[in-house]
Protein backbone atom coordinates (compact mmCIF):
# COMPACT_ATOMS: atom_id res chain seq x y z
CA UNK A 1 0.00 0.00 0.00
CA UNK A 2 1.00 3.32 -1.16
CA UNK A 3 2.43 5.82 1.67
CA UNK A 4 -0.69 8.65 2.02
CA UNK A 5 1.28 12.03 2.06
CA UNK A 6 -0.79 15.42 0.57
CA UNK A 7 1.72 15.98 -2.36
CA UNK A 8 -0.21 15.68 -4.96
CA UNK A 9 -3.57 15.76 -6.07
CA UNK A 10 -4.06 11.78 -5.88
CA UNK A 11 -2.46 11.76 -2.34
CA UNK A 12 -4.84 14.52 -1.35
CA UNK A 13 -7.33 12.17 -2.78
CA UNK A 14 -5.93 9.14 -0.84
CA UNK A 15 -5.23 11.13 2.36
CA UNK A 16 -8.88 12.28 2.65
CA UNK A 17 -10.37 8.76 2.14
CA UNK A 18 -8.09 7.13 4.77
CA UNK A 19 -9.98 3.61 5.98
CA UNK A 20 -12.54 3.51 3.38
CA UNK A 21 -11.93 0.93 0.65
CA UNK A 22 -11.99 2.90 -3.03
CA UNK A 23 -15.82 0.75 -3.68
CA UNK A 24 -16.85 2.68 -0.58
CA UNK A 25 -15.27 6.25 -1.35
CA UNK A 26 -16.80 5.87 -5.11
CA UNK A 27 -20.06 5.04 -3.90
CA UNK A 28 -19.84 8.17 -1.70
CA UNK A 29 -18.88 10.44 -4.66
CA UNK A 30 -21.09 8.11 -7.12
CA UNK A 31 -18.43 7.41 -9.54
CA UNK A 32 -16.78 4.27 -9.90
CA UNK A 33 -13.85 2.42 -7.80
CA UNK A 34 -11.78 2.72 -10.70
CA UNK A 35 -11.78 5.96 -11.44
CA UNK A 36 -10.71 6.41 -7.34
CA UNK A 37 -8.24 4.07 -8.64
CA UNK A 38 -6.72 6.60 -11.43
CA UNK A 39 -7.15 9.71 -9.32
CA UNK A 40 -4.70 8.29 -6.37
CA UNK A 41 -2.18 7.16 -8.55
CA UNK A 42 -2.33 10.44 -10.04
CA UNK A 43 -3.23 9.18 -13.66
CA UNK A 44 -6.47 11.02 -14.05
CA UNK A 45 -8.22 14.28 -12.72
CA UNK A 46 -11.41 14.63 -11.35
CA UNK A 47 -14.08 16.60 -12.76
CA UNK A 48 -15.20 19.60 -11.42
CA UNK A 49 -18.07 18.07 -10.10
CA UNK A 50 -16.34 15.19 -8.48
CA UNK A 51 -13.76 17.76 -7.37
CA UNK A 52 -16.94 19.50 -5.61
CA UNK A 53 -18.24 16.30 -4.29
CA UNK A 54 -14.67 15.13 -2.73
CA UNK A 55 -14.73 18.72 -0.78
CA UNK A 56 -18.28 18.92 0.14
CA UNK A 57 -17.16 15.04 1.98
CA UNK A 58 -14.10 16.00 3.54
CA UNK A 59 -14.91 19.53 4.87
CA UNK A 60 -11.58 20.93 2.22
CA UNK A 61 -11.41 23.46 0.14
CA UNK A 62 -11.44 23.08 -3.46
CA UNK A 63 -7.81 25.17 -3.01
CA UNK A 64 -6.63 22.25 -0.57
CA UNK A 65 -7.59 19.83 -3.14
CA UNK A 66 -5.94 21.32 -5.61
CA UNK A 67 -2.37 22.74 -3.64
CA UNK A 68 -2.33 21.28 -1.02
CA UNK A 69 -2.62 24.41 1.10
CA UNK A 70 -5.34 25.64 2.42
CA UNK A 71 -5.92 29.35 3.75
CA UNK A 72 -9.75 29.61 4.13
CA UNK A 73 -10.78 26.64 6.38
CA UNK A 74 -6.91 25.79 8.79
CA UNK A 75 -9.67 23.21 11.11
CA UNK A 76 -11.32 21.21 8.60
CA UNK A 77 -9.71 17.80 9.92
CA UNK A 78 -12.34 17.31 12.52
CA UNK A 79 -15.13 17.59 9.90
CA UNK A 80 -13.28 14.96 7.94
CA UNK A 81 -13.39 12.45 11.11
CA UNK A 82 -16.83 13.24 12.16
CA UNK A 83 -17.67 12.41 8.16
CA UNK A 84 -15.94 9.82 7.78
CA UNK A 85 -17.62 7.94 11.32
CA UNK A 86 -20.63 8.58 9.63
CA UNK A 87 -20.08 7.12 6.61
CA UNK A 88 -18.79 3.74 8.03
CA UNK A 89 -21.31 4.12 10.69
CA UNK A 90 -24.31 4.16 7.77
CA UNK A 91 -23.01 1.87 5.14
CA UNK A 92 -25.31 -1.25 6.24
CA UNK A 93 -28.40 0.47 7.35
CA UNK A 94 -31.58 0.53 5.41
CA UNK A 95 -32.94 3.70 3.28
CA UNK A 96 -35.88 3.07 5.84
CA UNK A 97 -33.51 3.05 9.22
CA UNK A 98 -32.07 6.33 7.56
CA UNK A 99 -34.90 7.85 6.81
CA UNK A 100 -36.25 7.40 10.90
CA UNK A 101 -32.95 8.79 12.11
CA UNK A 102 -33.21 12.07 10.04
CA UNK A 103 -36.67 11.98 11.07
CA UNK A 104 -36.02 11.77 14.66
CA UNK A 105 -33.56 14.68 13.51
CA UNK A 106 -36.32 17.09 12.15
CA UNK A 107 -39.03 16.58 14.58
CA UNK A 108 -36.36 16.74 17.50
CA UNK A 109 -36.00 20.61 16.23
CA UNK A 110 -39.70 21.33 17.77
CA UNK A 111 -40.39 23.75 14.12
CA UNK A 112 -44.18 24.04 13.50
CA UNK A 113 -43.54 22.30 9.93
CA UNK A 114 -41.21 19.56 11.66
CA UNK A 115 -43.93 16.37 11.17
CA UNK A 116 -44.85 17.59 7.76
CA UNK A 117 -41.56 17.88 6.67
CA UNK A 118 -40.70 14.52 7.49
CA UNK A 119 -43.86 12.82 5.92
CA UNK A 120 -42.80 14.84 2.42
CA UNK A 121 -39.15 13.92 3.00
CA UNK A 122 -39.99 10.03 3.57
CA UNK A 123 -42.51 10.75 0.34
CA UNK A 124 -39.66 12.20 -1.73
CA UNK A 125 -37.06 9.19 -0.69
CA UNK A 126 -39.48 6.69 -2.39
CA UNK A 127 -39.48 8.67 -5.69
CA UNK A 128 -35.85 8.56 -6.64
CA UNK A 129 -36.35 10.65 -9.80
CA UNK A 130 -39.02 13.41 -8.26
CA UNK A 131 -36.00 13.80 -5.42
CA UNK A 132 -32.89 14.18 -7.97
CA UNK A 133 -35.04 16.90 -9.70
CA UNK A 134 -35.75 18.62 -6.73
CA UNK A 135 -32.19 18.40 -5.55
CA UNK A 136 -30.55 19.21 -8.84
CA UNK A 137 -32.99 22.44 -8.50
CA UNK A 138 -31.68 23.33 -5.16
CA UNK A 139 -28.25 22.99 -6.21
CA UNK A 140 -29.23 25.58 -9.03
CA UNK A 141 -30.62 27.75 -7.10
CA UNK A 142 -27.45 27.50 -4.61
CA UNK A 143 -25.33 27.96 -7.98
CA UNK A 144 -27.58 30.85 -8.70
CA UNK A 145 -27.24 32.28 -5.36
CA UNK A 146 -23.55 32.69 -5.08
CA UNK A 147 -23.35 33.69 -8.84
CA UNK A 148 -24.28 37.03 -7.35
CA UNK A 149 -26.12 39.67 -9.40
CA UNK A 150 -25.99 39.42 -13.29
CA UNK A 151 -24.76 42.33 -15.60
Amino acid sequence: MKKKDAKTLGGRIRLLRADLTQSEFADILRIKQAMVSRYEADKETPSPRVLLRIGQFSGRSLEWLLTGIDSLTPHAAESVDAKRLAAKATKNMSKEELLDIAGGYIRDTRLPDANEFVDIMKELFGDRKRLRRILDYVRYLRFEENAGPRK
